[in-house]
């Protein structure tokens, strides 16, 4: 079969229209050639899905054939070869290694953790009732603390808005480089090149940290993700992992494992700040599973309703907005050829907001995720943590962890989004708002 799609400029392709309006671009490719579409950027090819079949074919059915995108490897330089990043063999090992920190069982042990760091935010915004704040920043503080002591068990409260910082530019940065068609190299002194090597130094001086600390206060026992990482051998050569190995997995769990989280929450707040109808129905359901008490561990899975909003918000605001993939053979999708090497683009902000798969697709309504509606929803339309064998491996833990975290504040807390505020979404590697989510913040009645 041809591929149709848009032809962009002779020497960049459609590389300039992508990096000025990503999220437009691609929705309007997707609509006027739906299924597959095909354009250039710069030297490379690129082939956007947007059929389910297709998307399955290439995450799940044949997804052998198919590694992350090149430009993963920008993200490389600050992550390393992690669970985001790796490939093959490799990723496989090291994915069986990591699973049994996000068991059932021992995400539920995090609720406590999860409740006591929330609780702390609540009582700081009792010094900020009727201000201005950023939301999004507010969810990053939160969500890297948790993360910090559920997953690595350090308390990295008081590093929370360095190592915030720190992390955003990294980021940005590789963002950037993503988005630019032809980059100089990192060796080169450019001052956004010098900044990234200081903020890279801060946040591998604090991973290395955490790892040191923990080899020299070990104890019997495995008891979060990074005792499990270092306690494990490799069964071919009963070696443990170097240290260099555990950074990388402890910088990529730390930097997904909070960001993602942060951004769902904050987009998850500004859309109830706009339908108080929603909001109402949501505080009736809280007050009615809790009874006016304190939220506890036995309330938790009741959330129901929580739940719907959380990924009705993951429909409209997927943080993880786009996948990007390359082709490691030649393949044919329903009579498509993909050659060796043609990128492959998936992007679950298109789909989640396509008129062919959703009614109203943009408005914010959770009724679509009630138990009776969900079970309609094909799972390569609607996919806030991918799909395939690489399905975010800490789903699980972010929608608890999420539940629990919007249970708690709407319990206390109502927010009004000022006049002059609109956010700007800002498609970076995750869906970040260029402008934040400001909000003020108000005490509940």
């Amino acid at each position: 079969m041809i591929k149709k799609g848009p032809k962009g400029s002779f020497l960049l392709g459609c590389a300039p229209q992508y990096a000025k309006d990503g999220l437009g671009f691609l929705t309007q490719t997707a609509q006027k050639y739906p299924n597959l579409a095909f354009f250039k950027f710069a030297h490379w090819n690129v082939n956007l899905l947007s059929n389910p079949e297709y998307i399955k074919h290439v995450l799940l059915t044949n997804n052998k054939n198919y590694f992350k995108g090149r430009k993963y490897e920008e993200l490389k330089h600050f992550l390393g070869n992690g669970l985001l990043t790796s490939e093959g063999d490799f990723w496989r090992k090291q994915r069986k290694l990591a699973q049994p920190a996000f068991s059932r069982e021992r995400i539920a042990s995090f609720m406590d953790t999860m409740m006591v760091f929330t609780d702390q935010m609540l009582e700081e915004w009792e010094y900020k009732l009727n201000k201005r704040t950023d939301i999004s920043s507010e969810m990053m503080v939160l969500t890297l603390a948790i993360v910090g002591q559920t997953l690595l068990s350090k308390n990295l409260k008081n590093d929370a808005k360095r190592l915030g910082s720190a992390v955003s530019f990294l980021i940005e940065h590789g963002n950037k480089r993503i988005q630019t068609a032809y980059n100089l190299p990192m060796w080169f002194p450019l001052p956004d090149h010098l900044r990234f090597k200081k903020e890279k130094a801060y946040l591998d001086k604090v991973m290395n940290g955490i790892i040191a600390d923990k080899r020299k206060s070990k104890t019997e026992g495995v008891g979060d993700l990074l005792d499990m990482l270092m306690e494990t051998k490799d069964l071919d050569t009963n070696e443990s992992m170097t240290d260099e190995q555990l950074r990388d997995e402890v910088a990529t769990i730390f930097v997904a494992g909070h960001e993602t989280t942060a951004q769902a929450l904050s987009w998850t707040i500004y859309l109830l700040s706009k339908n108080p109808e929603i909001e109402q129905k949501l505080t009736q359901h809280i007050q009615e599973i809790t009874q006016g008490e304190s939220l506890k561990k036995e309330h938790v899975m009741k959330l129901t309703y929580v739940l719907q909003i959380i990924e009705e918000s993951m429909r409209l605001f997927p943080p993880a907005w786009i996948f990007a993939r390359r082709a490691l053979e030649d393949d044919i999708i329903d009579g498509y050829p993909i050659k060796k090497e043609d990128n492959v683009f998936i992007s679950p902000y298109v789909m989640h907001r396509s008129e062919k798969f959703w009614d109203n697709p943009t408005k914010f309504d959770p009724e679509r995720f009630s138990s009776e509606n969900k079970k309609n929803i094909d799972k390569f339309v609607y996919m806030p943590f991918g799909g395939g064998p690489r399905l975010c491996i800490g789903n699980n833990f972010a929608l608890m962890e999420m539940q629990i975290v919007l249970a708690k504040i709407y319990q206390k807390f109502t927010f009004k989004k000022p006049i002059d505020f609109e956010p700007i979404p800002d498609p970076l590697v995750t869906l970040r708002s260029k402008n934040g989510i400001q909000m003020e913040i108000l005490k509940r009645n």
